[in-house]
């Protein structure tokens, strides 16, 4: 399967590459070629190849299929593939239109690498339209020298780093200046640094330098990724000879202007994740992304995720089988999974009705769920918020089941953070749910918005994010919701609209707030869709969510740093399927 992130500028910066190093042996198509510019590419190499500037790896052709699935993924992507098996006949567009990429600005050479100038061009330009006032090439007048910062808090963190580099390839004196030298980007306000790397800064030295860095150091990019970027180009200059140690030092330093200047962390952009100099300041939706990509690095802390728990139960209503005790035990061990396998901080979420207080759910019901899972969560070093649904007074099956009381939780080691009440129903709700006022109103006192590390987070009860689309509403300032969907079943047998529920709820909600929204439900005696999108955010523009596919969506589960957790068969009716999601990668999409 090709990853859904891969976008335009992902696969021209691979027709770029290929333009400059060529089509390796074994790798050419016979068959197909993506047509630019009047030079032919072999298709499924330009998709390979664009993966590693998406992704960080060329993608393995054994993955995914070429022919039909490759083509038709590069021209809804907007490039022109054509058939050239056919000797003598005319070239024969195999899937869609030609369509041209939009240059409101100003054409673009066809050959582009990282050293292009309309790219930084280009950054100053977004950062300007969205902050008013930047400094490029600002000067920071702060020492350059380690002992600059002797008798500071940070001095030890500092020095360790320091210290490691002079005595990598041994080269003790690589200061070459007495303040830092000019830095490429300085946002007065709200106050924080944008660097811009090309390769010539991904070396051992820096990786050297990456792996001190303290956890607390509050990064405005993804260190791991730079350390993986360092371990693989493992660029060189030695002119002078220290001269990797000297940029890894300076670069450790504006990473470290947070702490010494009192700024917002340093955000830094490599070159090479996108062809730059093809947003356009003047277009709405390249002002927006652009926008998603700086502030999802400023807000959240590296690492943190969502890990969304999909049940697959073999029951065929959930009356019976909804064992609270088993469930909960489900619970420890679900948490106890995810905290071991990842190291930042997150958000564990859980289907609407996962417990059930039998009557109106009250305080002594809800004090009975916090406590113990209050308990299992402070026996952990993360901090992590454990979300799930609360249904009270079940009666009936089926079609006919309902409840009085439909909530969500949000528990932490403190215990109940937030509490939201559904406040949108469906059809056979109306006079039998309890609703909330409205989508903001206030339950037991407690707000259904949560904050962790700056992401806010909001609780929507299952059919909620069809209010928020219907209704049209707007964002209260959240960056991220989370929806407790009760269940789907075969067809017949109860609500069985995946799809729609999908395309016309989540998506409509992520489309009216510009936001991603993850989802998860109870799948009764069916399995859960290979291709069920538990975390979404749209990116279709005024597209309507009737046309609304799966491969639109381009949030992906969090596996370039390979976590995985197994399927959890632990439930008397079934197993728990767990996906992980990076945060702040989703909020850059």
């Amino acid at each position: 399967m090709i990853p859904q992130n891969i976008r335009k500028e992902h696969i021209i910066s691979a027709l770029d590459e290929i333009r400059n190093k060529g089509v390796p042996k074994g790798r050419d198509s016979k068959k197909y070629k993506l047509i630019s510019d009047g030079q032919p590419f072999p298709p499924k190499y330009v998709v390979s190849l664009a993966n590693k500037y998406a992704n960080g790896e060329e993608l393995d052709p054994s993955v995914f299929n070429g022919g039909a699935e490759t083509n038709s993924y590069l021209e809804s992507r907007g490039f022109r593939v054509v058939n050239v098996s056919s000797p003598g006949k005319p070239l024969k567009i195999s899937i869609g239109p030609t369509i041209i990429p939009e240059q409101p600005h100003e054409v673009r050479k066809s050959k582009h690498d990282e050293r292009c100038p309309e790219c930084k061009k280009i950054v100053e330009a977004m950062l300007r339209k969205l902050y008013g006032v930047v400094e490029s090439n600002y000067k920071f007048t702060v020492g350059a020298h380690i002992e600059d910062y002797r008798g500071r808090p940070f001095y030890s963190d500092l020095e360790k780093i320091f210290t490691d580099l002079q005595n990598y390839r041994g080269y003790k004196s690589f200061v070459g200046t007495s303040t830092l030298p000019r830095c490429d980007y300085f946002i007065p306000n709200p106050g924080f640094l944008v660097e811009f790397d090309e390769s010539q800064h991904f070396t051992i030295p820096r990786k050297r330098a990456l792996l001190n860095y303290p956890d607390s150091l509050k990064l405005g990019f993804f260190k791991e990724k730079w350390i993986n970027l360092c371990s693989k180009i493992q660029a060189t200059d030695n002119d002078p000879c220290y001269r990797d140690e000297q940029r890894a030092w300076y670069d450790t330093l504006r990473d470290f202007l947070p702490e010494i200047e009192g700024l917002a962390p340093t955000v830094r952009l490599y070159s090479k994740d996108m062809r730059w100099c093809s947003l356009d300041p003047d277009r709405r939706d390249d002002v927006k992304r652009f926008q998603n990509l700086i502030e999802s690095r400023q807000i959240g802390s590296e690492g943190d995720f969502i890990a969304v728990v999909i049940i697959e139960s073999e029951s065929t209503g959930p009356e019976d089988q909804r064992q609270n005790g088993p469930r909960l035990n489900a619970l420890i061990e679900i948490i106890e999974r995810v905290a071991e396998e990842m190291n930042g901080d997150g958000v564990i979420l859980l289907p609407g009705g996962y417990y059930s207080s039998g009557e109106k759910p009250g305080k002594t019901e809800f004090n009975k769920v916090e406590n113990e899972i209050s308990e299992v969560l402070r026996t952990i070093k993360q901090n992590i918020i454990v979300c799930l649904g609360i249904d009270g007074t079940v009666f009936g099956t089926g079609k006919e089941r309902c409840a009085h009381d439909q909530l969500a939780i949000a528990v932490g080691k403190e215990g109940i953070t937030s509490i939201g009440r559904k406040f949108y129903p469906t059809g056979g709700e109306e006079g039998v749910i309890q609703l909330a006022d409205d989508h903001n109103s206030l339950e037991e006192g407690c707000s259904r918005v949560f904050v962790l590390n700056g992401v806010s987070y909001y609780l929507a009860v299952c059919y909620d994010v069809f209010g928020i689309k219907h209704q049209a509403l707007a964002n209260p300032g959240v960056n991220v919701v989370l929806d407790l969907i009760h269940s789907f079943f075969p067809v017949g047998e109860g609500p069985s609209g995946v799809s729609l529920f999908t395309r016309h709820g989540i998506a409509g909600a992520s489309r009216q707030w510009d936001c991603p929204i993850f989802g998860t439900a109870v799948f009764f005696n069916r399995n859960v869709p290979e291709d069920w999108p538990s975390g979404m955010y749209w990116n279709q523009g005024s597209k309507n969510t009737k046309q609304f596919s799966y491969t639109d969506n381009p949030i992906k589960e969090f596996n370039s740093w390979e976590h995985k957790i197994p399927t959890i068969s632990v439930f008397p009716e079934g197993k728990a399927l767990i996906k992980l999601y990076s945060i702040q990668d989703s909020m850059m999409k």
